[in-house]
């Protein structure tokens, strides 16, 4: 347990690092991620309603929400709201600006959100789902909101392929896949992408095992490729190697888009950390397939 109670200090305090050392001209404009709704069903007026939500949180903390829907009743006023919970018996988190439809249906609303407004929704967004519910009357339409996250990570030259998990709780991490830290940034999203496992063969070993060579300095310039959930393959390069970490490195990028890649230097029971630092060169398309591996995580042993 204390291993795992400095694993989460660390984790923690690294969310804590990268939000206080924001300048506060990027973070007014930069957005820290974006959720998106698709809405689709039968109305309670026999049509069917499709569109879409989205709901954005800037660095600064504050928020904007815009919606564009169809198929919804003819001139009528739908109240729209951000909860947790589920869409029958919904706990308020957002309250959001009405959408009224025209005549056939059709409606569109936008708007800012205030950062206390947008702190709740953002501190329930990291403990769990969070939803749209867009309702008139006995016509409720609810949609969950999603961002892409990582599914999978790969260094070819190190022979590392690994799905990626949400590992909720402060157990101790898993064995067979790669973790990330949904406190911090996603790719795509400016910002540092966190990925960690253990130092065991079929997972982060290699690292650790190229890290005792010339400090790692082969590593330096190696790819890294990172898959994510709405079929993307995202492209980082090498550029730090970072042995017997006690502390967290203050050289994360909000522009630059980074991947760190933690594990343990052991022996078990001690603190000291490698981290791997790349950053984002490129982003393709990737195909459904490659970018939703088989996760098989198992609870490990901690020797």
């Amino acid at each position: 347990m204390r291993d795992l109670r400095r694993r989460v200090l660390l984790l923690s305090a690294l969310v804590a690092v990268v939000a206080a050392a924001i300048p506060a001209s990027a973070s007014a404009a930069t957005i820290r991620r974006t959720w998106t709704a698709p809405i689709s069903g039968a109305t309670a007026g026999g049509g069917t309603a499709s569109g879409s939500g989205v709901l954005v949180r800037y660095w600064a903390g504050t928020g904007s929400f815009s919606a564009q829907l169809q198929g919804l009743r003819p001139s009528m006023t739908y109240a729209v709201s951000v909860y947790r919970g589920t869409c029958s018996k919904p706990t308020l988190l957002l309250r959001l600006p009405n959408l009224a439809t025209d005549a056939s249906g059709t409606g569109s609303v936008s708007g800012t959100i205030t950062l206390a407004r947008m702190t709740p929704v953002w501190n329930a967004s990291q403990g769990g789902s969070i939803a749209l519910r867009v309702r008139s009357g006995a016509d409720v339409h609810c949609a969950t909101l999603r961002y892409p996250v990582t599914t999978r990570i790969a260094v070819p030259s190190l022979g590392i392929d690994l799905p990626v998990v949400y590992q909720p709780g402060n157990a101790f991490p898993w064995c067979n896949v790669a973790m990330y830290l949904p406190g911090l940034s996603q790719p795509g999203e400016a910002g540092v992408t966190f990925l960690y496992a253990h130092a065991r063969t079929g997972m982060f070993l290699p690292l650790l095992t190229a890290s005792l060579v010339n400090n790692g300095a082969r590593m330096l310039g190696m790819k890294v490729y990172v898959w994510t959930s709405d079929d993307h393959l995202y492209t980082y390069r090498v550029t730090r190697v970072l042995r017997h970490q006690y502390v967290l490195p203050d050289i994360w990028s909000l522009m630059g888009q980074q991947v760190w890649l933690q594990t343990s230097e052991g022996p078990y029971g001690t603190y000291n950390k490698l981290m791997v630092v790349a950053q984002r060169v490129s982003v393709t398309t990737a195909s459904d397939a490659d970018a939703h591996p088989t996760a098989q995580p198992i609870v490990c042993s901690r020797y």
